[in-house]
């Protein structure tokens, strides 16, 4: 913007006067309210968060106003210990599965890209049907096992 001015030289401070602007505005190709708006943004005195408010003898500083609208330290605290709480009742829980109910759960319910039930199928020789089947009923076990377990510790585990 300061080069732009001083292309057509406009070297004042303040606003620019109606030629300049237009003139500006054609060589950065954007609108004349743009140019005008950024002169003005330009022109106005940078201020610090470090400055102080009210009086000088150690008062409250701008940034002291400022607030983190995401960050709820106390919120987010919470989750990761209630997340933790559940990771752990999830690895206790699992022990209800048999080696093969645990392999089918985690790769189609707790990998990142879940394998697919045809590939389960030729892994086990058994059809896509029955590892379904498996798979339904290992959640369902591995779910009361958490309940139960949740139960004995005072959770609330959604139904």
């Amino acid at each position: 913007m300061r080069k732009a001015k001083a292309k057509v030289g406009a070297l004042e401070d303040g606003d620019l006067r109606p030629e300049n602007v237009a003139q500006i505005a054609k060589d950065l190709s954007v609108t004349e309210t743009e140019v005008v708006e950024m002169n003005r943004r330009l022109a106005g005195a940078d201020a610090s968060l470090n400055a102080t408010v009210g009086s000088e003898d150690g008062g409250a500083q701008w940034q002291d106003w400022l607030e983190d609208e995401d960050s709820d330290q106390a919120e987010a605290y919470a989750e990761r210990d209630e997340m933790d709480a559940r990771r752990a009742l999830l690895a206790q829980a699992m022990s209800v599965l048999n080696d093969r109910e645990k392999d089918i759960l985690m790769q189609r319910r707790l990998a990142e890209e879940p394998v697919t039930l045809e590939e389960l199928s030729e892994s086990y020789g058994v059809s896509r049907e029955r590892i379904r089947q498996i798979e339904v009923r290992a959640f369902e076990k591995l779910q009361e096992k958490m309940r139960e377990l949740a139960r004995v510790k005072g959770m609330q585990i959604p139904a």
